[in-house]
């Protein structure tokens, strides 16, 4: 527009090559006066903020006002409250995580991912926490137990890193290990067991299943196919259904995302290592 008029275009046809309103090329913001504060309402909120009431916002506060028999309108109440710095804080959002990229491992022992879920027995809840390696769909690791804390989380590791290595991940390969933000994983006794073992950690986002898909969808079929198909009356009958699905979902359930293979035929035939360790018994916490 400037360059226009500055080369001598009458004002009308510029402001139609411009596509602007003769009313917004003339407009002049106009800046107003502070209003001076009601020298009784600051002196009734003042009153008022030495006593509890100082924890009302203004709509609160109108009514503590209307109760003194001060009519006052909320927005001139606001106003005030704003000018004498004694409106209350706003809520502070939360810390802002980074949502982690979608994983497609190309090699075993690479990029695991770890969840728990529960199962309902007659004599209470089973707790079954599990470690899978999307790259061959196994699953690494397991503990089910009675109780729900880190300390389970932290053993389902130690049996994942113990059968794949042998007790540690070996020094210069990498091992990542995605988890949700559960109070298990967050813990510092998971994040302590995870170092020493040479795990790296990995957090989903907040409310995020889909950031670690591979395990979501594990146990999403161990519900439909196994525990919505049955009733346990005790939680050593829910164990022992429990190992009964994982040794036939490792050895002979087929999986079409790998080739209608087991996970132990595309184990072999990716020359997937385990290690034969003796697994430690997993035993039920009768706490």
């Amino acid at each position: 527009m400037s360059r226009l008029r500055k080369g001598g275009t009458p004002l009308n046809a510029a402001l139609k090559a411009a596509g602007l309103a003769k009313s917004s090329y003339f407009y002049a913001p106009k800046v107003r006066k502070p209003r001076p504060l009601d020298p009784a309402l600051v002196r009734a909120l003042g009153e008022l903020c030495r006593g509890r009431e100082a924890v009302y916002g203004y709509r609160k506060m109108r009514r503590a006002l209307l109760a003194r028999g001060i009519l006052a309108n909320p927005k001139k109440i606001l106003r005030h409250m704003r000018a004498l710095g004694i409106q209350q804080p706003r809520k502070t959002r939360g810390m802002r995580w980074t949502r982690p990229r979608l994983v497609h491992p190309e090699a075993a022992n690479r990029y695991w991912e770890a969840d728990m879920t529960y199962v309902w027995t007659a004599e209470g809840f089973a707790y079954v926490f599990a470690i899978t390696d999307p790259f061959d769909h196994d699953i690494v690791g397991d503990v089910l137990s009675d109780r729900c804390r880190a300390a389970e989380a932290a053993e389902s590791l130690e049996t994942a890193v113990l059968a794949r290595f042998g007790g540690r991940v070996p020094d210069g390969q990498a091992l990542i290990l995605r988890v949700d933000r559960g109070t298990q994983y967050v813990a510092r006794k998971f994040r302590e067991t995870a170092g020493r073992l040479g795990v790296t950690i990995e957090y989903a986002g907040i409310q995020c299943p889909e950031d670690k898909p591979y395990i979501e969808s594990f146990f999403g079929k161990f519900k439909v196919e196994e525990v919505h198909r049955n009733d346990y009356a005790t939680l050593a009958e829910a164990r022992t259904a429990w190992e009964s699905y994982r040794a036939w979902y490792r050895s002979s359930r087929f999986h079409q995302s790998l080739g209608y293979r087991t996970p132990e035929e595309f184990g072999r035939e990716k020359q997937v290592v385990a290690v034969p360790a003796a697994k430690p018994e997993s035993k039920l916490c009768m706490a």
